[in-house]
């Protein structure tokens, strides 16, 4: 059953990454549990709640940098549509796992 509880939260959280109101209280009011059983689920499954957010909004902003529908976003549009509230937040955390955002601040180096 965790592992049923455990995917439904996850794939809940992947549907809203973009939402910067994504909270662990919000998380655990959506599947009916307690924010102390969401952190005891993750921690069970070896995951960190912040920083499993933070990777899978890091991996939608690559996967957004790589897509030729959005080459005219600039880096800030890109942090906000991945629920990141600071652009520079976003532009270090980025580059610390993937390399440089775009270099001229639309967002095109990220992919390489």
């Amino acid at each position: 059953m965790d592992d049923t509880l455990l995917a439904r939260v996850r794939a809940y959280a992947r549907r809203h990454l973009g939402d910067r109101g994504l909270t662990p209280e919000r998380i655990a009011a959506e599947h009916a549990i307690s924010v102390r059983r969401l952190y005891l689920l993750l921690s069970d499954a070896g995951l960190s709640l912040e920083q499993w957010l933070i990777t899978e909004r890091l991996a939608k902003a690559r996967r957004i940098l790589a897509s030729a529908r959005y080459d005219r976003l600039t880096v800030a549009a890109v942090a906000a549509r991945c629920g990141f509230s600071s652009p520079s937040h976003f532009s270090r955390r980025f580059r610390a796992a993937y390399g440089c955002p775009r270099a001229n601040g639309d967002a095109t180096a990220a992919t390489a």
